[in-house]
């Protein structure tokens, strides 16, 4: 199962790499525009956002199946490896819940924005396109939430400590 969650995070990963690139060539394209011939790409900070709001949920899933949240070990570090475990395996389990409701109420937004016929102010482009593309990130996650926390209680391991791993 996590071989199959790692590929699929893996692989809208590399979609969100060529929308983070096609992002950076507009903007580029945009700045060179308004500098050498004061002629901008109409439009270029509303794509930029949609297109980044996208992008970073693209990337989202891959994070969490390689459990590199960040996190704050303060309270962690005095507690025994059994208690840590439980509260990561927590801490997954939660976002599972929170992407679960992301995704449905990004999914119901999605459809009241396409059902208005919800639109960009500069460039008229549907503004529900957008959120759709947002949902296989959203839920992506959440299954590889999911995933973590029910491995993490019942595997009795848990992740080295950053400090151990050399970052």
């Amino acid at each position: 199962m996590k071989t199959l969650l790692q590929r699929l995070a893996a692989g809208l990963a590399l979609i969100g790499g060529v929308l983070l690139l096609a992002a950076i060539a507009l903007s580029l394209a945009s700045m060179l525009g308004r500098r050498l011939w004061t002629t901008p790409i109409t439009g270029d900070m509303e794509l930029l956002q949609m297109t980044m709001a996208v992008a970073v949920a693209c990337f989202l899933p891959l994070c969490e199946i390689n459990d590199r949240h960040i996190r704050v070990d303060i309270i962690a570090t005095f507690l025994p490896q059994g208690a840590n475990r439980i509260l990561l395996s927590l801490s997954h389990l939660t976002l599972a819940v929170i992407c679960a409701l992301l995704t449905w109420r990004t999914a119901m937004l999605a459809m009241d924005s396409l059902t208005y016929d919800a639109q960009s102010v500069q460039l008229g482009l549907s503004e529900g396109l957008f959120q759709m593309a947002m949902l296989p990130g959203i839920a992506l996650m959440g299954l590889c939430a999911l995933y973590q926390g029910v491995y993490r209680l019942t595997h009795d391991e848990v992740p080295a400590m950053i400090e151990e791993e050399g970052f």
